[in-house]
């Protein structure tokens, strides 16, 4: 429970703008994992998107395995 707890602030403290690198969950689909990139947008539910460097990615909460923010 602590781990989502952790998530969910640190999800709440990106902002557009912020350049992150995020591991997704395998079963996501996503590719490249993990994926830099800067947050474009973000809703209160923990989705965000981000541009990275082959286009826009929209990122659920549920997939993210880590986030890391790369602007600081």
């Amino acid at each position: 429970m602590a781990i989502l707890e952790s998530l969910a602030n640190t999800l709440k403290r990106l902002a557009v703008g912020d350049r992150v690198k995020v591991t997704l969950r395998p079963e996501s689909g996503q590719w490249p994992n993990p994926l830099d990139g800067e947050i474009v947008q973000k809703d209160d539910s923990g989705r965000l998107f981000v541009r990275a460097a082959h286009g826009l990615v929209e990122v659920a909460a549920a997939d993210i395995l880590s986030i890391t923010n790369l602007s600081r």
